[in-house]
């Protein structure tokens, strides 16, 4: 029987990863609980890409999108998505890897401000790229309030994405295009148009059209 231990302990921590069991909240949660935590099979893994560029700062935009963010984490992560985030102003910066909880991205979510233009290609190209090891389902949702500084290359990114089988959707303020949205997005239906003053409400919706999963 001592022979067969190792290979049994071996067996059962290969149940869950080894990345996963370092976490911080993992361990703080094993400590109060005192019992393990296993990881739960996500359905698939949705990016929220975010626009964070200057005009996101006009009235409370920025807040809305912030807010809606943590919202359309929480109805996500209950449908059975991993989240992630990106967001993009002159630059994308991938700011969390997807999440089956919301404890970081409440913190990470505070640090955003706007400034600065609105970069949504390479926003989208890196949130592509992301998904190379990803199985399941696979969505992008683009939060706007305007146009991308380069029209052309953002249509033939998210061509790319959709080509590649990910799901693209997208919402936008008032003083977006919804024409545009439209070319975006993977259906028409999934792209929607909402007034500044409703726009954390409007990105908690988005997440209530990702199909819930199989139990």
């Amino acid at each position: 029987m001592d022979d067969m231990k190792p290979l049994h302990d071996a067996a059962n921590k290969g149940a869950i990863p080894a990345a996963f069991r370092q976490k911080n909240w993992v361990k703080k949660l094993e400590a109060a609980s005192g019992k393990p935590v296993k990881p739960r099979k996500s359905r698939g893994t949705v990016y929220l890409v975010v626009d964070c560029s200057g005009s996101m700062a006009e009235g409370n935009k920025i807040e809305q999108a912030k807010s809606g963010a943590i919202g359309f984490a929480r109805e996500a992560q209950r449908r059975g998505y991993a989240v992630g985030l990106i967001y993009f102003a002159s630059k994308a910066e991938h700011i969390l890897e997807p999440q089956d909880e919301c404890t970081r991205l409440h913190a990470t979510v505070e640090r955003i401000s706007a400034m600065g233009s609105t970069n949504m290609t390479e926003a989208i190209q890196m949130a592509k790229d992301k998904f190379f090891d990803k199985a399941g389902e696979k969505v992008i949702c683009i939060v706007t309030d305007g146009m991308p500084d380069d029209k052309k290359t953002t249509l033939a990114v998210t061509n790319e994405a959709r080509i590649q089988g990910i799901e693209i959707m997208a919402i936008g303020t008032d003083d977006a295009d919804k024409g545009f949205l439209d070319e975006m997005v993977t259906r028409k239906d999934l792209s929607l148009k909402v007034s500044r003053d409703q726009l954390e409400r409007g990105i908690i919706s988005m997440a209530k059209m990702l199909p819930e999963k199989n139990d």
